[in-house]
């Protein structure tokens, strides 16, 4: 088995037919036809059913899938890493960071590996939960840090729950409710707030919230996947937001932004993620160290 092969079989599963497979890896479907054919016959059992242009997946090609994305991504991060070592670097890491609360614990931890490893190469990407795991087992990304908003396990991944993540309501310094102690969830206005879009499990649990304090729950007139965008408006003073603790403590703490105390406890795991399988990397375990100590260190 060759590690062509298995890229040939990759593409040819994601596109569905032979010819599209060819031309994405800029071949003929002859030479991938052939090639996959030749790697049906050394596992000795059939991986696609040809169906006139297009293939189907047999079961054995469901279970072939997982390994030969496995085998691609570290043959990838090999060549990747020998790069590196020509270069004069002493590896690489490719963090994916989620956008609600791990920023600062992050940052945290990447100053701290950086200055005990300086020659490393690292490359931090911001995205959704749910694509970062993905990438992940594609091999796009080393280590994913993220709030789990949605309840899921994959074979592939490896997660560990470094410590549950608080939600609470925040408003700008200027707002009607800031400074006004305990506010109960019925006394909360049910115009002019802001959510985070895909934000899952947490939507559900604040759902459950007021449905048990026996209250319409507010109307949301804006749902924003920009951090930045929902800082920028709650600074107005007119919107309220339901976000992570960690993200904007130390803007409440500079008097920047107000904790609305309500009768509700919204809570959200905080996970970093790794390949299961593959070779052991002692910079992700390095990193993933450090992003232990950050969370304990809080």
């Amino acid at each position: 088995m060759e590690s062509r092969q298995i890229r040939h079989f990759l593409a040819a599963y994601d596109a569905g037919t032979f010819a599209a497979a060819a031309d994405r890896l800029g071949l003929s479907q002859q030479a991938i036809s052939k090639s996959i054919l030749r790697l049906e016959a050394q596992l000795g059992v059939r991986l696609f059913e040809r169906d006139g242009r297009r293939v189907r997946p047999t079961s054995y090609a469901e279970l072939f899938l997982p390994h030969a994305r496995t085998i691609a991504a570290e043959a990838d991060r090999f060549r990747a890493d020998l790069g590196d070592m020509l270069g004069g670097r002493q590896g690489r890491l490719r963090l994916g960071v989620g956008p609600s609360a791990a920023a600062d614990l992050a940052a945290t931890a990447v100053t701290r590996l950086t200055q005990k490893r300086p020659h490393i190469r690292l490359n931090v990407m911001a995205g959704i939960y749910q694509t970062m795991l993905e990438d992940l087992i594609l091999g796009k990304l080393d280590v994913v840090l993220a709030l789990r908003q949605i309840d899921r396990s994959d074979a592939l991944v490896h997660e560990e729950l470094l410590g549950d993540v608080r939600y609470i309501v925040v408003a700008g310094a200027s707002h009607d409710l800031a400074g006004r102690g305990k506010v109960r969830l019925a006394d909360l206005p049910a115009t002019g707030w802001l959510v985070g879009a895909d934000i899952g499990a947490v939507e559900r649990n604040i759902e459950a919230s007021f449905r048990a304090a026996g209250v319409h729950r507010f109307r949301s007139e804006i749902e924003t996947t920009s951090v930045q965008f929902a800082l920028a408006m709650l600074d107005g003073g007119t919107h309220l937001a339901i976000l992570p603790e960690m993200m904007v403590a130390r803007e409440i703490a500079r008097g920047r932004f107000a904790r609305i105390d309500v009768d509700a406890d919204w809570t959200r795991p905080l996970i970093v993620a790794t390949r299961k399988r593959g070779p052991g990397n002692n910079l992700v375990s390095a990193l993933v160290d450090e992003l232990r100590i950050a969370m304990l260190a809080g």
